[in-house]
Parts: structure tokens; sequence; C-alpha cells
């Protein structure tokens, strides 16, 4: 061996090391590359939204998601199509992004998720041609690995991954779910069962008690719908419990308690139900409020925050504070046909019987209210001539201001969770 071979050697093991690490840094950006395809191009930068609150602004054919500053800034979605219809306006649970339902870019509607502070283009997140409505995420802090919302398809009721687009149906369960109780003779699943002795379709859904339970409303044939609360924790066989049927009315609105994870409803024109002699049986009221908690002692479930039994008084949209403590209501006369004509907006203690210490805080039709996310403020809708202006006040009604002045018709606002 030559005195330039042995020079050579140590030149060709330096070349092999650089073709080796070229190498294993190839494979990493192939490896990265499949990894982000497979996470359905969805990595995300964190969005600062501290002063946002994200609304819709109607216009005359149709509706665009905002998002509205402090000062009252507007800033519009991008890739907004006039006439289409954005609706069911939400925030993940971190406050980075903003989904909402829309067919600005079909004829059906789907679920998109926008980044306001960096206003790009919304990603259209579901993907197949089946229209969507009443996004829902949890009211409570979850301990799900992924991301996921509730919402209603094709009348049923739906969990919605926006990472991977996936769907997968919730209520009813799958046939071949087993179901304790009576059901006849011949399998009937648990699917035909929930339809047939409850309603026909889902309208809207949420989760409660930390996900373990689902409340949902559902149309009935007739007229009507019927609230019905499933346990999705199996029995002792491995069965899924039977759906327990709440009330039956004309209408309900409902909302979690974002503290206990308990249900809120508003109960309009209730249907007195039939007892087991065939017989109606008398509820001793028309119109009502209740929290419902399934994790109480049966005496202690269903408790009224307020009962009417005429017209006089009904009971609308609901909001709770975050920390349990206080309930705001919309109120008014019936008027028939699930509606109220609300006279104004009010406050009282969230237990049994609190609308005895009820405070009127704002007069008038208003609606859209909810809580800011440390309970400090209130935002709402309130009509001013001929458009609905968002106002922000203290969460007792005092020193309110109106947000979006004469800059448009605005509905649905929601604080972002990192609002301060």
């Amino acid at each position: 061996m030559s005195i330039d071979d042995i020079i050579e050697l140590p030149m060709r093991a330096r070349s092999l090391r650089r073709f080796l690490i070229m190498l294993f840094a190839l494979a990493g950006l192939v490896y990265g590359f499949f990894w982000w395809v497979g996470q359905q191009n969805d990595f995300q930068l964190a969005s600062d939204t501290k002063g946002m609150i994200a609304a819709q602004q109607l216009t005359d054919s149709g509706a665009q998601a905002v998002v509205i500053d402090q000062e009252g800034k507007t800033i519009a979605s991008s890739g907004y199509i006039a006439g289409a219809e954005d609706r069911d306006i939400a925030w993940d649970p971190q406050g980075n992004r903003v989904f909402f339902i829309s067919d600005r870019k079909e004829n059906s509607f789907h679920i998109f998720r926008w980044d306001p502070a960096r206003n790009g283009v919304p990603d259209q997140k579901s993907i197949d041609k089946t229209g969507r409505s009443n996004l829902q995420f949890d009211a409570q802090t979850s301990d799900a690995k992924e991301l996921s919302a509730l919402v209603t398809v094709r009348g049923t009721v739906q969990e919605f991954f926006p990472k991977t687009a996936r769907s997968v149906q919730v209520m009813p369960p799958g046939a071949k779910t087993k179901v304790t109780g009576d059901i006849e003779e011949g399998a009937r699943s648990a699917m035909e069962l929930i339809y047939k002795r409850f309603g026909l379709s889902f309208r809207a859904a949420t989760w409660m008690k930390k996900r373990r339970y689902i409340a949902a409303i559902m149309r009935r044939e007739d007229s009507g719908e019927t609230l019905i609360v499933q346990d999705s924790e199996l029995d002792d066989k491995g069965e899924l419990r039977r759906p327990q049927e709440i009330f039956t009315a004309e209408k309900f609105y409902m909302t979690v308690d974002p503290a206990s994870g308990g249900l809120v409803i508003s109960v309009i024109d209730v249907i007195s139900p039939l007892g087991e002699d065939g017989k109606i049986r008398k509820l001793g009221f028309k119109h009502a409020i209740f929290i419902f908690d399934p994790e109480k002692p049966q005496k202690e479930m269903l408790l009224p925050v307020a009962l009417v039994p005429d017209d006089t008084s009904s009971f609308g949209e609901l909001a709770v504070s975050p920390d349990g403590s206080k309930l705001l209501f919309a109120s008014g006369p019936y008027g028939g046909d699930g509606n109220l004509n609300v006279k104004g907006l009010f406050s009282c203690p969230l237990e049994a019987g609190g609308s005895k210490a009820s405070t009127a805080l704002m007069q008038g039709a208003v609606s859209d209210f909810v809580f800011s996310p440390d309970g400090a403020k209130i935002a709402y809708t309130k009509r001013e001539g001929t458009r609905r202006s968002i106002f922000i006040a203290d969460q007792d009604g005092s020193n309110s201001r109106n947000l979006t002045g004469d800059s448009g018709d605005f509905a649905q606002p929601v604080f972002s969770p990192q609002y301060k």
C-alpha cells in the first residue's frame, strides 16, 4: 500500500460519514413530510386573541364571521362570498381559532376554522357533502387527547375531530350497541328505539359532566321537542344505559354550568306526560328553568330555579357565569309556538328558587348574551334602530357601552377564552 493510499483512506471515511449524514437528514425530511401530510396540514401556531370577541355580522343577503377588538374595530374573515351564511360561531377552548359553519364554498354547510389574528383564508375542515349545524365545544376543561366538538348531521349527533376531519356518530348509538331495559323481542336497535319513543331527529346537543353525558334536543313527529340525556358510561354488563327523558315541551334552551357540569334548561310550554294509568299527569307549571344533575341523589337531580303556571312569563336564552354562581336569562310573556316576547335580561343565583332573587339588568329585546372568561363582563346584542349592536357591560349590567356603534348589524358575540 502506497503513502497515497494511506492518505486517501481517512478521506474516504469522511466522505462516507458525510454521505450517511446526508442520507439520514434526507430520511428525516421525508419522514417529516409524511408526518406533516398525516397531520392533515394541521400544524398551528398559537395566536394572541386577548382582546377579541367573535361574532356574526349580518348582511342584506347573508352573514359573515368577524372578530371585534376592544375599541370596536371589526376584522372580517377572508374568503367570504356575498350571500353566504356564516353561523354557529365558536372559539376553540384555547382561544387560538374561531370555528363556524358556512355555505361559503358549497351549497351545503361545512365547518370552517379561522385564525383571526393572522386573518388567512379560513380552512374548510369537513370534507363530505353533508350539511352540519349547531357546533358545540365542551363547556368544561376536557381530558380528551384530541380536540373535538359535537355537531348535528342529518338529524344525528356526531363527534367531529377538526385535526383529521373525522366524524363519529354518538347519538343515536350504533345499531349494534346493546341497551339495557325493555327492548322488544326481535332486537330492535338502539337507534330505532330512541327515534320511536322520543322523536325524529336531533336539533342540538351538548356534553355535560366532563363528557360523561350528552344532553340532546329531539324534534317530535307531531309537534314540540323532547329533551333527553344519554349516559355514555357502560353499566356492569358492558351495556349502554337507556337514555333518560327529562321533559317534552314546545321548545327548549339549554346550557351547561362550567363549574359543575350540570345542565341548565329553559322549558317553554311544557307538554304534560301520560301517567302509567294512561291519564295526563299535571306538572304544576307551564314555563320553567331547571338545573339537572344526573349525579345527584334522585330528589336533588332536578331543581327548579323558576316555575310559572301561565303565559304571563316565559324564559328563553340562558347563560351561566364561569364560577357557576349566577344565571342570566331572557324573559317575557309567552307568544305561542315556542316564542316569547322578550322584555329584558335578568340575573339570579343559580340555585333552587333562585328566580325569587332575580334582578333586571337590561330592558328591551336583549339576546345572544354571554359571560367573559373571568365572569367580570357580559356581552349581548340589542336592537338600535334598524340594526343590532353588540354591547359590553359589567356582570351586573352597569357601565354598558355600545361596542360596535353604527358599524353594522351583529349577532352571536362570543368572548375569546383568552379575553382580558
